[in-house]
């Protein structure tokens, strides 16, 4: 009987430590599996935001990492992490803080980090995720938390507030507009006053007979069956004492025909051109001055003799050799 006990003993010893063993080996792998479990079920949150995603070059913008959980504030425990991995952008100030407020009768927990962030070149920015890691206190687990990229696009800078700057600007565009009017002005008038000597001397090239032969033409179209021939022999007058003027510098617009005809004899231009621009006054001082009945005959011969006397001139015929010196 006594060894009978002894074997119930031995056997009651090896159960207990099988059991022992077997509860040992469970609680192990518990304790591994909560070192990297997934976020537990309080609900804590990580979310990161800037308050602008486009801001000009001389402005900055405002990255807000926030961390919230509900239930007991002192379950967690967030560790240090790193700044965020910043591209175009640089941090100037940063700051941190915790609030604790209640929300449906529950505590909230919620510590936030604010960093003010300056754009270094226009284009795109970006704020890498941000890794935050913490320790659930109640298990002894630990976890992480990773934020999403953001992109941040940088404008061309603002006026500053106050900034009077414009105002140069704008002078100095009124400054180069106006320097641009008076180039360009002048430019205009060099190229116009161009113009009008290069006319000038295409005119001196041009014989004065020749001009006076188109004048002619232009003055009176004897083709025209309504022409005014009593007018015409007026027009007829006023040319050639014109031409004389500027011709042989004799002031035929104010003097009589015995006028004209001495100061020419005076130049003893050739005689029968002479003639002929006495021909030409007189009769048309008739028809001007009696205001009778003028036939066209008498125009078409009057116009012959200017048109002649025209082209004799042209070819240098009305002018005695022996005193081409004394006339200009």
């Amino acid at each position: 009987m006594e060894h009978y006990c002894k074997k119930c003993s031995c056997f009651v010893i090896a159960a207990i430590m099988f059991v022992t063993a077997g509860f040992s080996q469970n609680s192990n792998r518990i304790d591994s599996s909560r070192i990297n479990s997934a976020v537990p079920e309080s609900g804590i949150t990580l979310s990161a935001q800037v308050n602008n995603n486009k801001v000009p070059l001389n402005r900055t913008i405002n990255l807000l990492i926030q961390l919230k959980w509900y239930g007991n504030l002192d379950r967690y425990q967030v560790h240090q992490f790193d700044n965020p991995i910043l591209n175009n952008l640089e941090i100037i100030a940063n700051s941190s803080s915790n609030k604790v407020s209640t929300e449906n009768g529950g505590n909230i927990a919620v510590q936030e980090y604010s960093f003010t962030l300056q754009p270094k070149s226009l284009g795109m920015s970006y704020i890498e995720g941000v890794i935050i890691k913490y320790t659930d206190l109640d298990t002894d687990t630990g976890y992480s938390l990773t934020t999403n990229r953001i992109e941040v696009k940088v404008i061309d800078p603002i006026p500053e507030p106050g900034d009077k700057s414009w105002i140069l600007w704008l002078l100095l565009f009124l400054v180069l507009a106006g320097a641009a009017f008076v180039v360009i002005t002048r430019a205009r008038q060099r190229k116009a006053e161009r113009i009008r000597r290069a006319q000038e001397e295409a005119e001196k090239a041009v014989p004065l007979e020749e001009k006076y032969l188109k004048k002619l033409k232009e003055l009176v179209d004897l083709q025209n069956p309504n022409l005014d021939i009593v007018n015409s022999f007026s027009q007829l007058s006023r040319f050639l004492r014109h031409f004389l003027k500027e011709k042989f510098n004799v002031p035929a617009e104010v003097n009589t025909t015995e006028d004209v005809v001495y100061e020419l004899n005076k130049q003893q231009i050739e005689e029968r051109f002479i003639e002929e621009v006495k021909d030409v006054l007189t009769t048309s001082d008739i028809f001007k001055f009696s205001g009778g009945h003028a036939e066209k005959n008498e125009l078409v011969r009057i116009y012959g003799l200017i048109e002649s006397g025209l082209h004799k001139s042209l070819r240098g015929e009305i002018i005695n050799k022996e005193n081409d010196n004394n006339i200009d």
